[in-house]
């Protein structure tokens, strides 16, 4: 059976984008996967936003890290919730996946993988400055895929 998978995004997931893979996944009589990615960089990336406005300092501690990963974790278990409500609503097959490593690596693994048809992504709001000298790593994804890709734009 084809699949259309669904990334969720660690700051939230619009309902539009679950709206939108679960709905294409009725209509092509597709299983749907979603797939929540604990990405191995953001424990840093939030001791780095904190570190710069001085709330905390160079060091943070190794519980501050596993605590922060918890709340990932349980965000993503609510992700997840979430789509499996609108799955069973609508009668789609339903997947889901929560996987911890690099964000492209790790869905570029599971698109090969599952033989998924179609991909639904959430693009992160970036500064200006940053699209300049990087794609986002939905646009990455979009480019090495080799399935349609669909992108949503963080709201």
């Amino acid at each position: 059976m084809k699949k259309i998978m669904l990334v969720l995004s660690t700051s939230g997931t619009s309902d539009a984008a679950i709206n939108y893979a679960v709905a294409r996944a009725k209509k092509e009589s597709a299983g749907i996967v979603a797939l929540y990615i604990l990405e191995t960089g953001l424990a840093n990336e939030v001791f780095e936003k904190f570190s710069d406005i001085g709330f905390i300092g160079d060091k943070p501690s190794t519980d501050l890290s596993e605590s922060i990963m918890k709340e990932y974790r349980q965000r993503g278990y609510e992700e997840l919730g979430r789509v499996q409500i609108k799955a069973m609503e609508e009668g789609v097959d339903y997947e889901p996946l929560m996987e911890q490593g690099d964000f492209v690596t790790k869905v570029l693994t599971f698109i090969k993988g599952l033989d998924v048809k179609a991909a639904v992504l959430v693009k992160r709001k970036r500064r200006n400055f940053f699209n300049y000298f990087s794609k986002s790593l939905a646009d990455e994804v979009k480019s090495q895929a080799g399935c349609e890709v669909v992108i949503f734009d963080e709201e």
